[in-house]
């Protein structure tokens, strides 16, 4: 939760400044993979990781996009993209977790506002909707709102770079979403799942989804990190080991490609 001048409080992840810090504390090389895998990318991973350079432009009146390091030749636009997102039955989107997170601030809002107006603490809030799993989130609510999110933002490329010209643009994806896998048939989706309970099936490797990658491609950035710390990887075999952190290089992607059926993804986490 962050304080706006003691005038408003929010979840400290609504801050893309907060967005950014959090990759930085917690980034694990041996756990990021580059893509493709060579110097030039791995020079880019580490100018994102320092802080040294970096002017903040996320404020109102600020030229975007939110991050600018004109020593690394580098800009930087984050978002926030979950599985919770879907369509209203309006026009528009909803997001039950985040609505849950905006209760939570409202109802506690008027114990908090007063520390948070003399401090510069923040708190995340780590919110439950209580929905049955796969009303809380899906893989057609992830595809839905990873590629919305990140369109929407590409529509923003050519002003980005008229504003800062001359740098390489990076899309940093914080990605909330579970871990999913493809069952190995509907039959074994549906069928009511406990804590501790083994389903067949193939990991979801996000990193080379065919659907995901389209997006990644049509975004017009030349850098695209996409970072993922709540994808429980322990939830599958053992030697199973997904990387947190994920850079493509947009215009040199390659590597396999798999595609999966939407009608069996599940979410590995109940």
């Amino acid at each position: 939760m962050a304080s706006d001048g003691g005038k408003r409080l929010r979840n400290s992840f609504d801050c893309e400044a907060n967005l950014l810090a959090h990759f930085r504390t917690m980034f694990e090389r041996e756990r990021c993979c580059l893509v493709p895998q060579d110097a030039l990318v791995e020079r880019v991973v580490q100018d994102i990781v320092s802080e040294k350079g970096w002017e903040d432009c996320s404020g109102e009146g600020d030229l975007p996009p939110d991050f600018v390091c004109e020593g690394h030749g580098l800009m930087l636009e984050a978002m926030r993209v979950d599985d919770h997102e879907r369509s209203g039955d309006r026009k528009g989107y909803v997001n039950p977790l985040r609505a849950r997170e905006s209760q939570i601030i409202k109802e506690c809002g008027r114990e908090f506002r007063g520390v948070f107006a003399l401090t510069a603490a923040s708190l995340t809030i780590n919110a439950v909707t209580d929905l049955e799993t796969e009303d809380d989130h899906s893989y057609p609510n992830y595809l839905s709102a990873f590629s919305r999110i990140v369109e929407k933002h590409a529509g923003h490329v050519r002003s980005y770079r008229e504003n800062h010209p001359g740098l390489k643009l990076v899309f940093f994806v914080f990605d909330e979403s579970s871990a999913y896998f493809e069952a190995v048939d509907l039959e074994e989706k549906c069928v009511s799942r406990m804590a501790g309970d083994v389903v067949r099936g193939r990991p979801h490797l996000f990193f080379a989804d065919r659907a995901f990658l389209d997006v990644v491609r049509r975004s017009g950035a030349d850098y695209f990190v996409w970072y993922t710390p709540f994808k429980q990887s322990s939830l599958f075999v053992e030697e199973l080991n997904l990387p947190e952190t994920v850079v493509y290089d947009v215009g040199r992607i390659d590597g396999p490609i798999f595609e999966y059926d939407p009608r069996l993804m599940a979410s590995a986490e109940l």
